[in-house]
């Protein structure tokens, strides 16, 4: 499983997260996760970020941060660690992992989708029509569920 979140978007796989830690303490496998988690900065907005690490320690899910407002750094979506990790996240397309993303509808969601559309065409030297086709694909086999709120 893939999860994408920004901010409050990672409640439901905080859950997610916390009911793979039981089935792990009682001995279930667990398959491979990864968080792709944005906030603007780690001081003042990183929710629950002792409990992430903790399940990334334990293996629970792979973690990546993204922040967005760094003094003095670049800003950083998880758009863009996705784009960074694409290796990583193309491995896991490739072995079935399904993608859930939560949050804004506005501008989040689009710009995550063209990120996922754009590793596709990158690792398969698609065209952008064959990209759009894919991620149809994917939403038609329930491969990208989306929970979204609309922008303010």
């Amino acid at each position: 499983m893939i999860m994408v979140a920004a901010g409050t978007g990672l409640a439901p796989f905080r859950g997610f997260l916390q009911e793979r830690a039981a089935d792990k303490a009682e001995g279930k496998h667990v398959g491979p996760a990864s968080l792709f988690f944005d906030c603007r900065n780690a001081e003042q907005d990183y929710i629950y970020e002792d409990e992430l690490e903790e399940f990334a320690r334990q293996g629970i899910t792979d973690l990546t941060c993204a922040f967005s407002r760094v003094q003095g750094q670049p800003k950083t979506y998880v758009q863009n660690q996705i784009a960074a990790k694409q290796n990583d996240v193309w491995g896991r397309m490739q072995d079935g992992a399904i993608i859930y993303l939560c949050g804004d509808a506005g501008r989040m969601v689009p710009d995550v989708e063209k990120a996922f559309a754009t590793l596709y065409r990158n690792e398969t030297r698609a065209s952008e029509q064959e990209g759009e086709a894919w991620m149809s694909e994917l939403k038609a086999a329930h491969r990208y569920r989306v929970d979204v709120w609309p922008r303010n």
